[in-house]
């Protein structure tokens, strides 16, 4: 596993149990039921609480290397992200349990995020995409606990990004914030990334925080459990959150669609930047296409 420096083998670990604390409004994994190192995890990794809540926005406080989060650089924090080897698993639970929303943009119901990163070439002036570096593991998902449904991505895509006004390795954080409840169109490759600086990346992330789309569907009802398993030899894989895809119309993220939305439309109407959450069909103009998309999205 890439973790900046290089990390050595850590044992095995037995299950242990994990509360975190009550976050049942928020759409961000509540808890860990279950987590196994597995043989060569990254030492230093085993905190499995840190899968709990939001993704990182910013990195590398502890190593004297402070960084936002951005495709180009992944969060490699202690206590940022929690390392899988080789036979081990983390089970997060959701409360409320993601369901299968067929508002969800794409049909993306929850995003997996990890220290995944883009390549960028350092003889080249500027910041610009040359590769992809991920290490993936088996993503099931589960309606009680026992039974599972492999529900495993293709892409590994994409990495995290944790504001859209700062440089790939700015050592202040932003000011504007990405929705880590939005996915990016899964329908992109790397190709479509390859020869971009980080400007030409979030253009294809709009408002998206990134994280890796996964699609619910084939397990035929809410998931309130995500595992992930390494079943790879000779690598790791690290985590760094999961989180509930907000229906299409949701400005706020508070997982529903109603007036709070709409007052969000109605108090930005006009231009807006690039991303803004309330331009929901990310044209650069909040106008009366937003404002009905919101209202054929409202909830019962």
């Amino acid at each position: 596993s890439l973790i900046r420096d290089g990390v050595t083998a850590a044992p095995l670990l037995a299950l242990t149990l994990f509360a975190g604390p009550t976050l049942a409004d928020d759409p961000f994994a509540d808890g860990v039921t279950s987590y196994i190192a597995g043989e060569g995890a990254a030492a230093g990794y085993d905190d499995a609480a840190t899968a709990i809540g939001p993704p990182e926005r910013f990195t590398g406080e502890g190593f004297g290397f402070p960084s936002v989060v951005s495709p180009f650089s992944s969060p490699f924090g202690t206590d940022e992200i929690v390392s899988i080897g080789t036979g081990g698993e983390l089970v997060m639970t959701f409360d409320p349990p993601i369901a299968d929303d067929p508002r969800n943009p794409f049909g993306v119901d929850f995003l997996l995020f990890s220290n995944n990163f883009f390549i960028d070439d350092f003889a080249e002036p500027g910041v610009l995409v040359i590769g992809f570096f991920s290490e993936n593991g088996i993503v099931e998902v589960s309606e009680d606990g026992v039974t599972w449904t492999d529900v495993t991505p293709t892409s590994g895509l994409f990495p995290a990004a944790g504001y859209r006004d700062a440089g790939a390795f700015d050592s202040e954080p932003g000011r504007v914030l990405t929705n880590f409840t939005r996915p990016v169109d899964p329908a992109l490759t790397t190709g479509d990334f390859l020869g971009l600086d980080l400007a030409g990346v979030m253009t294809l992330y709009g408002s998206s925080g990134g994280g890796n789309g996964i699609d619910i569907a084939s397990l035929g009802a809410p998931a309130a459990f995500v595992r992930v398993r390494n079943l790879t030899e000779g690598i790791s894989i690290e985590i760094d959150a999961a989180v509930d895809v907000s229906p299409l119309g949701d400005v706020n993220q508070d997982g529903l669609v109603g007036v709070d939305d709409l007052l969000a439309v109605l108090g930005v109407w006009g231009a807006v930047l690039p991303g803004d959450d309330a331009d929901l069909n990310q044209d650069g103009v909040v106008n009366v296409d937003d404002l009905l998309t919101v209202l054929g999205q409202w909830d019962a």
